[in-house]
């Protein structure tokens, strides 16, 4: 199996079509399809599905995804690392992250990483847990800093300390602001905004139990914009989110972030995949994160 014919592949990934692949790879469109053919013939399957303007992968392409892109940044650390001996671990460290304020570890392991490693490269993904787990399976990223983090028997954790407290932005001058406390049925019949995982997690259905069907949301997001507060400030919807952000980004005129009752805790941790070697650039940034802790 030849690297470029890997490469070609991981390139056409995150490019999503031949087109954009060859232009950034500059080579051909014909030369880099040759690869890709090579490689299908090779492993004796289709890899993805070819069309006009987007490819997309087949289940046999989502598996090989995870080999080359783990085989790729192995041949690339060896080339950065061998003939060195024993220099300070080069290469890429990939990190998916949700909004937390625990967030600030992940920030203080990658400052303590580049003062020890100055040949160590962070790369920062935002997104949810679904999509962030989609990029670890896939191979896509080293570690993922995961929000409202729920165990799995397949990846490794490492907890980190603290837990973010949930609770109400509420729209100025209503009924909600006047609570101190915010219980499941205060939320019945409202307009508000809330992360999409959040609004599908257990954590929330525990929390609201038989009144979670009447949670309704007039605006949901992914993560949430640095610039949240002018949707309440509109009086677009009451926010659910973590108190922390009127500390983060200061208060809003007239309100305040009230917590649940009874009060939800959801705790944070780094995640990676078990069983998948960690290239010496990741481990480095691990112990550093374990010394912090």
């Amino acid at each position: 199996m030849e690297l470029l014919d890997l490469r070609c592949f991981l390139k056409l990934v995150e490019e999503g079509s031949v087109t954009k692949a060859a232009s950034v790879m500059c080579m051909s469109q014909p030369n880099l399809s040759r690869h890709l053919l090579r490689l299908e013939d090779e492993l004796g399957a289709q890899l993805y599905v070819r069309d006009a303007k987007h490819a997309k992968l087949t289940d046999a392409g989502r598996k090989l995804l995870e080999y080359a892109t783990a085989a790729i940044a192995l041949i690339d650390e060896a080339a950065a690392t061998v003939g060195h001996g024993e220099d300070s671990p080069k290469g890429h460290v990939r990190i998916g992250f949700g909004d937390s304020e625990a967030m600030a570890y992940i920030m203080d392991a990658i400052i303590a990483t580049r003062r020890t490693c100055p040949g160590v490269v962070f790369h920062l993904f935002a997104g949810n847990s679904l999509t962030l787990l989609d990029r670890l399976n896939a191979g896509q990223v080293d570690f993922v800093f995961e929000v409202e983090h729920v165990p799995r028997v397949e990846c490794e954790e490492l907890a980190l300390p603290g837990t973010d407290v949930w609770g109400v932005y509420p729209l100025p001058d209503s009924e909600l602001a006047k609570k101190e406390r915010v219980r499941p049925e205060d939320l019945a019949g409202e307009p508000l905004i809330v992360s999409r995982q959040f609004l599908k997690s257990g954590f929330l259905k525990r929390w609201a139990g038989e009144h979670y069907g009447d949670i309704k949301p007039v605006v949901s997001t992914d993560i949430f914009p640095s610039e949240w507060r002018r949707l309440v400030e509109g009086r677009v919807g009451h926010m659910l989110g973590y108190l922390y952000f009127q500390n983060e980004v200061g208060p809003i005129p007239g309100v305040k972030g009230i917590p649940f009752d009874p009060l939800l805790k959801t705790g944070n941790a780094l995640i990676w995949k078990k069983g998948r070697p960690l290239t010496r650039a990741a481990q480095a940034f691990l112990e550093e994160l374990k010394v912090l802790l």
